[in-house]
Parts: C-alpha cells; sequence; structure tokens
C-alpha cells in the first residue's frame, strides 16, 4: 500500500497495484489524485469499493455518489461508471469472478 501512496504524490493517472489473486478473488489497490479519475468502464463481475484514504465520487449516467474514508461501495455489475478522487484517494477494489 506504500508503494501506491508514494506514486501516488506524482501520478497525474490513476496508480493500481495487484495486492492478492486467488481463487477467483482480486484486491486491487487504487490511487487516485484530486482531480484524477477512472475512465468510465463496467463491472465484469461482483466487486466492492472500499475507500481507505481520501474521498471519491461514483459516477454513473444516472447519478454521482460520494464516498469517504472507510465507506464502501457494491459495484453493480454491467453499469458504465467512472470513479474521480475529490481528495487524494485510495481505494481497495474487491472483484469475485466466481460470480
Amino acid at each position: 500500500m506504500l508503494e501506491v501512496a508514494e506514486k501516488l504524490k506524482k501520478s497525474d493517472v490513476p496508480v493500481v497495484k495487484k495486492i492478492h489473486d486467488a481463487n477467483g478473488t482480486k484486491i486491487l489497490a487504487i490511487g487516485l489524485r484530486r482531480g484524477v479519475s477512472l475512465a468510465k468502464h463496467k463491472a465484469p463481475c461482483k466487486a466492492r469499493l472500499l475507500v481507505i484514504k481520501g474521498e471519491v465520487d461514483f459516477n454513473t449516467e444516472e447519478e454521482s455518489m460520494r464516498f469517504a474514508c472507510y465507506e464502501s461501495y457494491d459495484i453493480p455489475m454491467n453499469v458504465t461508471h467512472s470513479v474521480e478522487a475529490w481528495d487524494d484517494a485510495i481505494c481497495l477494489l474487491f472483484l469475485n469472478e466466481n460470480s
């Protein structure tokens, strides 16, 4: 996690690091500097976003929701969305590829 935090200080693009990958479950650490966003995409499987630092806006075509530190959100499958940092943020993304 420290590696993501260090790279985040200088990056104008999302910083992504895989921290677990076994038995159909992946966990990614995602760092976003304020104003940096993950481009629009869809979750291909069950996924949960957990903010562990800062705040992010989770945007779909219908709504925008802000999540702060230690808040989580179950990402709907096949819904186009983007994630933008409101404040420098680090999130964990839990992917369950068995679903």
